[in-house]
């Protein structure tokens, strides 16, 4: 498909993060992009095995040779791309879920054409056009409910609205990607429809469970179980007319099934509250006034919430505080003004429902007090815009539900023990809240701007924590690669050492200076190198090349200490020695070399000294000197210090539990635990970093970025056994505490 060129591509920047494994979806988006790439892997695999088998059979019905030949060449090309086709398939599907929630634009532009540029669509792309549309119409008729209730989950965990075509798991999206993928293999037309056909029935006609699937995975997480109400209202909300002229009415008609939509969900609570009320049982929740009064307008009841202080309201506790104390307001007005006002039932609803939600937030043994006592403080602001705006409840977008939710995830790393009287942070929200409580009418507009106010601060404070949460990704991963060279080096150094008795020049060569140079080997070359290979092999020639050799073996010898010099010189070139250092380096191994030779040379009587090592082929010219004694020495203890293994668990008691194992493997970068760094200690609330692949360490750090804590995964395993790691919910806070009042309410209601 090709590019308009007045469109900015933000893919680049999208493969460049996914492939960094810094996903910006929400964790119940991945979940369901990852189920839906492994549906795609195993489907596009079948497809693929019986594709060559149809091509074979189509080249031997074939009636001609060139036909034949068409099928042979195109099975050919199938069965060498097929594992490209799939990645770049997959590839694709993973770069649209991610675009989903980039705030970019997403490709339209009001690109205008010249008449003599326009071209007519070629035959061979008609026909394929018509061949996708068909199983694309095919798949999403037989699945609109399941696909239906997929886009509106997928809707409530974004930013922005996206409609059906963007959906990135709907079958023309599926579809589209499998066809850019094709395009590589430049196919005829023939054959191009014979795979799209494979396409249809073997992904297609299996995706119904896929999107079962993708649902029962949104229900897992806790993303919108309930749809029966939702979809309800949208089965009967008015579609707009057609066409631009109609517009306006389309406009109209679209405030329409909004206020239907929130009618049918307030009609829906007002329902469940009833039956909590009498099912309860308690006089404090009958309606919010006298039998017979006459109800309240909306101003008048903000006007009498206008009386209530930030401290008196906050100070509320227990279950319903907040209706009691709104219930108490309206009492004292009754009392001083001798009326007999009483509360709209809507906007008795609307307080009890309010009520609920923050009695369920409060409550949450999750969030740190400090968080708690800001959320408390909202409680005021949030009911006064709920009695204004009644698509509180209804749009999942509402801006003072994204701001309470955007409060909650930017406090997720905040602990009980911190000290906030400095945090930038704290203080912001201190004055959000203070500009809340300010306005006696609260609307949308405010809400809005404040959230979009702490959006910034937080991207800022995102950055810079990014930065320091890559050092020390960086630095752990670099420590973990040098402690890994320097166990590995230990460990073979060690092996051919120890047990025997060797020149100490050789052993202090070894030692000392050859495995820094295998050291550095290994962290440029890593372990499965040549240049790695090669370096060992080095080693272990020195250590064979001072071992006794007979007269049969000495030109051999000869050759290989040739060699071994040679490569003793270009390794030590790595470590930047000095010449002076490099020849003394050298002759600590070149010397016992030649000695081991001269005494082979000398005659077995002789009581005086073999001829001059500077006689037997020297691997190199050098200067006579005087026969020396060379000192050995035999290794009994390992010359290197490696690190003890980590210590398996004595008793069966001590092993981590199935479930514990099976919960670190769940972790993935990202995610917010909170953990007890130390026996005895206040837990502390932090982000997986990183998994070092080279030690298997858990990178635990702050909301700053500082490592706090590192772990083996046997070591968190013991932990979640011991209750001192939890996973912390990183859902939407106000979404969460909807769905789990709504499923309270739904409990009681069954039990009456």
């Amino acid at each position: 498909m090709s590019q308009d060129p007045k469109v900015v591509s933000i893919k680049p920047n999208l493969a460049a993060r996914t492939a960094a494994g810094a996903s910006a979806l929400p964790a119940p988006l991945v979940g369901v992009r990852d189920l839906t790439v492994g549906y795609l892997q195993s489907a596009l695999g079948e497809m693929f095995d019986k594709a060559d088998d149809n091509l074979f059979e189509m080249a031997d019905k074939a009636g001609n040779n060139a036909d034949q030949a068409l099928f042979f060449e195109a099975m050919r090309n199938v069965r060498l791309q097929r594992h490209n086709i799939v990645k770049k398939t997959c590839d694709a599907l993973v770069l649209a879920a991610e675009q989903v929630s980039s705030e970019a634009p997403q490709g339209l532009s009001t690109t205008s054409y010249e008449l003599d540029t326009l071209t007519l669509v070629q035959p061979d792309e008609l026909e394929e056009t018509v061949a996708i549309d068909g199983m694309v119409n095919r798949a999403s008729s037989r699945n609109q409910t399941a696909l239906g209730h997929l886009l509106m989950r997928v809707n409530s965990l974004l930013k922005k609205r996206l409609d059906e075509r963007g959906n990135p798991f709907a079958p023309g999206a599926l579809a589209e990607h499998f066809a850019e993928a094709m395009k590589a293999l430049n196919l005829d037309i023939k054959v191009r429809l014979i795979i799209f056909k494979l396409y249809e029935r073997y992904v297609f006609n299996e995706i119904d469970g896929l999107y079962e699937s993708l649902n029962e995975s949104f229900i897992r997480a806790g993303v919108m179980p309930d749809l029966r109400v939702s979809t309800a209202a949208s089965s009967r909300r008015p579609s707009a007319p057609p066409g631009a002229a109609a517009r306006g009415e389309g406009s109209l008609a679209g405030r329409l099934g909004e206020n239907a939509e929130q009618q049918e969900i307030l009609s829906m609570f007002s329902d469940l509250i009833g039956k909590w009320r009498v099912a309860s049982g308690d006089v404090a929740l009958a309606g919010l006034g006298t039998p017979g009064g006459v109800p309240m307008g909306t101003s008048e009841l903000l006007h009498v919430l206008s009386d209530v202080t930030a401290e008196s309201f906050a100070g509320e506790t227990g279950q319903n505080g907040l209706r009691r104390h709104v219930q108490q307001l309206l009492h004292q007005q009754r009392v001083q003004s001798g009326g007999a006002k009483t509360v709209a039932r809507v906007d008795d609803d609307v307080i009890s429902l309010v009520s609920m939600l923050f009695d369920f937030i409060l409550e949450d043994r999750e969030l740190p007090a400090a968080v708690k006592a800001l959320i408390a403080r909202m409680q005021l602001p949030v009911l006064r815009v709920a009695i204004i705006d009644k698509s509180f409840f209804s749009r999942a977008s509402h801006p003072a539900r994204r701001l309470l939710n955007e409060l909650s995830r930017a406090t997720m790393g905040w602990n009980d023990h911190d000290d906030l009287r400095r945090d930038q942070l704290h203080a912001l929200l201190e004055q959000i809240v203070e500009q809340l409580l300010a306005e006696t009418e609260p609307d949308s507009d405010l809400f809005d701007s404040l959230h979009q106010r702490l959006t910034e601060f937080l991207r800022t404070e995102q950055r810079r924590s990014e930065r320091v949460e890559q050092r020390t990704r960086d630095a752990e991963e670099g420590r973990a690669r040098i402690k890994a060279a320097r166990g590995e080096v230990a460990r073979e150094i060690n092996k051919m050492l120890v047990g025997r008795t060797l020149p100490v020049t050789v052993v202090d060569l070894l030692r000392d200076t050859w495995s820094q140079v295998m050291q550095m080997i290994f962290l440029r070359e890593g372990g499965e190198s040549k240049a790695w290979r090669h370096a060992l092999g080095a080693a272990k020639a020195m250590v064979h090349s001072v071992q006794p050799v007979d007269q049969a073996g000495m030109a051999t010898r000869v050759a290989q200490n040739r060699q071994i010099e040679a490569a003793v010189r270009g390794g030590l070139e790595l470590l930047g020695l000095d010449a002076a250092s490099t020849e003394r380096h050298v002759q600590a191994i070149v010397v016992p070399q030649r000695a081991v030779l001269a005494a082979v040379s000398a005659p077995k009587d002789s009581a005086v000294a073999g001829p001059k090592v500077a006689d037997i082929a020297p691997a190199q010219p050098v200067t006579e000197a005087p026969p020396v004694e060379l000192e050995a020495v035999r290794v009994e203890q390992p010359v290197l210090e490696q690190e003890a293994p980590e210590a398996a668990p004595e008793t069966i008691e001590d092993l981590p539990s199935v479930g514990a194992q099976r919960w670190v493997e769940g972790l993935g970068t990202g995610c917010w635990v909170q953990l007890v760094v130390a026996e005895g200690k206040a837990p502390q609330r932090c982000k997986l970093a990183a998994i070092i692949s080279f030690s298997g360490k858990y990178i635990f750090v702050n909301r700053n970025g500082v490592k706090v804590a590192e772990l083996s995964g046997q070591e968190l395993a013991q932990c979640f056994d011991k209750g001192m790691v939890n996973l912390l919910d990183e859902n939407q806070l106000f979404d969460r505490a909807l769905e789990s009042v709504i499923g309270n309410l739904r409990q009681l209601q069954a039990r009456t």
